[in-house]
């Protein structure tokens, strides 16, 4: 981890030095919310499909603004970002018997990265700028997953405060493309929004999807897995100094 925060900070470093000669470039302060959520797709076929909701996380940090003429700048940024959502999903138990019961689950996910962002950026008008660039994120800490349950239908066969527990297996990079637009409220201070959309897969989650007694009364638990993307809507303030 301390390898790839040094390799992210020295390429902000480079690519702030390397345009010194270009004026004005202004350093600054940022922060604000990521408004996340996750790109859930089942991997296997016949598993239900969750029911996502946005969760709001923090993104802070420091940026640049190098001017590389009078309409296009390059404004690389380093933050820690917070990322992730809840999301629900149904599964079933199976008794020998004929009968089932149903149980709904709510789970939340939480991802801690750090980002670096080098955006260029178009200044359509004194007020508007007009910013696209790639994102590249770095796991820095183990994910917070957390999964309860009810019953909600059938006969209760098993503790509901014992639901099998879910699992998330993580990848430390993601690479993400924003596109956004920043309005200048001073010459100084901005407000910057953007929208970013993950393209490799941030991890998997291993669920409990459908739980079954065979003839000698043992659980058979076939996993449900799913591939994670993340997607974010982000708003935040900086001030150049």
């Amino acid at each position: 981890m301390k390898k790839i925060s040094l390799i992210l900070l020295l390429a902000f470093i480079t690519t702030a030095s390397s345009a010194q000669s270009l004026i004005p470039t202004k350093y600054g302060i940022k922060a604000g919310l990521n408004f996340s959520s996750l790109n859930i797709t089942p991997t296997i076929d016949g598993v239900k499909p969750t029911v996502n909701s946005s969760q709001a996380g923090i993104a802070a940090g420091i940026c640049v603004h190098i001017a590389l003429s009078d309409k296009w700048f390059i404004n690389p940024e380093i933050l820690y970002s917070q990322k992730g959502a809840s999301f629900n999903y149904n599964f079933t138990h199976d008794y020998p018997d004929n009968q089932r019961a149903e149980y709904a689950t709510t789970n939340t996910l939480v991802l801690s990265y750090i980002e670096l962002n080098p955006t260029f950026s178009f200044k359509a008008s004194d007020k508007i700028a007009l910013n696209f660039g790639p994102s590249v994120s770095y796991l820095i800490s183990d994910a917070d997953y957390t999964i309860t349950g009810e019953l909600i239908s059938g006969i209760a066969g098993i503790n509901e405060n014992s639901l099998w527990p879910g699992s998330y297996e993580s990848t430390e990079l993601d690479i993400a493309l924003n596109i956004g637009v920043s309005y200048f409220i001073t010459e100084d201070l901005l407000i910057d929004t953007r929208v970013s959309t993950g393209f490799l897969e941030a991890g998997t989650i291993n669920i409990p999807y459908q739980l079954n007694l065979n003839s000698s009364g043992n659980q058979i638990v076939p996993d449900a897995e799913y591939s994670v993307k993340n997607r974010a809507i982000v708003i935040s303030f900086a001030y150049l100094f």
